[in-house]
């Protein structure tokens, strides 16, 4: 997956590496490592990153040219995108098995997600999103819209 929005956001903000950071929370060097990807922004991290400049999910991951939604302001709730993600895939008519076959997973992993036990990795609601053509702002709880712009 290519987080190059994340750069290009940070610099049109004239913000440093640093700074970005101190925001977020994290190390400069962990920061660092999601510009180049070299590792993958987690989901809570990645909507953090989307509150501070008002930006759909879907824009700083590639999936949508539209920067700003009408998008709530929220801190991610696992039980409510394990919800949603669960509400997705029963519209597509996939069994949890059959979903994780797809996504090389287990059914328990799919489980897990959809109660709310373990927040769902970034890429894969991605690959998620991608699949279901269902937006990543509405799986996180920023909207009830499920389009991608």
């Amino acid at each position: 997956m290519n987080f190059e929005r994340i750069k290009l956001i940070r610099e049109e903000n004239e913000l440093t590496q640093m700074k970005m950071a101190e925001m977020l929370h994290i190390k400069r060097s962990a920061y660092s490592l999601w510009e180049i990807n070299k590792n993958v922004i987690p989901l809570l991290k990645l909507n953090e990153f989307c509150n501070i400049f008002n930006l759909s999910i879907d824009y700083v991951v590639g999936l949508s040219n539209i920067k700003e939604k009408n998008l709530t302001f929220c801190e991610l709730n696992v039980k409510e995108v394990g919800k949603r993600f669960k509400q997705v895939r029963k519209e597509l008519n996939l069994t949890q098995v059959k979903l994780a076959k797809k996504f090389n997973t287990t059914h328990s992993a799919i489980s897990a997600y959809e109660n709310g036990v373990t927040l769902i990795p970034t890429i894969f609601l991605i690959e998620f999103s991608k699949l279901s053509k269902v937006s990543l702002d509405f799986l996180c709880g920023k909207t009830n819209d499920k389009n991608i712009y």
